[in-house]
């Protein structure tokens, strides 16, 4: 299974949530009205999924809005927004506003153009606005944009406690409790950068049981480990819900492996054997009985080898008699 960027996936609660707040304050002086928001999108460079893609209309026009965070300036990244950008445009057939969001302080001048040349003449240039992050700093402790809050933490050089104190005021005063509790969550995986988990624990302590309104975890872990992350955070709200994440996510990996087995497993007979839909759906609820990976491994090879299907089944039988 891929490795999971948990810290990237949070930043998209906030282009998730808060698109209108990034259009003001990428274009002040234009009424972009945000009228949509694409899910999971993906463009064949080969397959890649980009941040966030809104839809958004500007007198009559409709656009796609393109967000693109980034930690820190990449060499390979105006390139990569270059071929985002005609990507999005080919795919939709829609002009595509391409935005950059920078999030770590940087004092030299970051690119915000992708160019070819030939000697010293520019013969192509591809340019996208960039919106440095921290230059709102104050905005976002005076509330203005008490939205990007759990950005603090980033945007303030040496980070202490006393940041956090305003990240939790600031993120207490959102009225909406899904949006709070995704806020706080996003605040805690920030900030485990800069700070021990367990003080981040103990310091929210008194959000934890907000926290269950979250889609933190529940949209953005993975089809195979989803289920286990549920479990762990009921179970973190009870005993600890930095173990029971942990946990959640250490039962969710098993049960993805069991699932692509399983799957794996009835591939090979429906193929091997010309099974019926009725057959592999049988073979299907026979085999969710079987949880241990290593029981699961045999019969993969023994769908692989037994001469019919009847020689697979008795080892299932077997396999099905040593569970109980």
């Amino acid at each position: 299974m891929a490795r999971i960027d948990i810290f990237d996936r949070t930043l998209k609660i906030i282009a998730r949530n808060y698109a209108d707040l990034l259009l003001r304050l990428a274009f002040p002086n234009i009424p972009l009205r945000l009228i949509g928001t694409l899910e999971n999108v993906e463009i064949s460079l080969p397959t890649r999924r980009v941040d966030f893609l809104h839809r958004v209309e500007h007198k009559g026009q409709e656009y796609l809005l393109h967000l693109e965070f980034q930690l820190e300036h990449k060499t390979d990244f105006p390139r990569r927004m270059c071929s985002y950008h005609g990507a999005l445009t080919e795919q939709f057939n829609l002009p595509v506003i391409t935005l950059a969001l920078y999030l770590r302080p940087r004092q030299s001048p970051i690119p915000g153009e992708y160019t070819v040349r030939l000697e010293d003449q520019v013969v192509n240039r591809f340019q996208y606005p960039v919106l440095k992050l921290w230059h709102y700093r104050d905005d976002i402790r005076s509330g203005k944009y008490r939205e990007l809050a759990p950005l603090l933490v980033m945007l303030t050089p040496r980070p202490d406690e006393s940041v956090l104190a305003q990240e939790r005021d600031l993120i207490l005063a959102e009225p909406d409790d899904k949006k709070r509790a995704d806020l706080l969550a996003l605040a805690i995986t920030i900030g485990a950068r800069y700070f021990d988990k367990e003080f981040l624990w103990r310091f929210f302590r008194e959000e934890l049981e907000q926290m269950r309104e979250a889609t933190f975890i529940e949209e953005w872990i993975e089809e195979g480990i989803q289920q286990g992350i549920q479990q762990g955070i009921q179970q973190g709200i009870q005993q600890g819900i930095q173990q029971g994440i942990q946990q959640g996510i250490q039962q969710g990996q098993l049960e993805g492996a069991r699932r692509a087995l399983r799957e794996s497993i009835l591939h090979i007979l429906e193929v091997r054997f010309g099974l019926s839909p009725q057959k592999v759906d049988s073979l299907a609820r026979r085999l969710e009985v079987i949880e241990d990976l290593s029981q699961l491994k045999r019969l993969q090879d023994h769908a692989l080898l037994d001469i019919t299907v009847v020689d697979f089944e008795v080892h299932l039988n077997q396999s099905i008699k040593e569970k109980a």
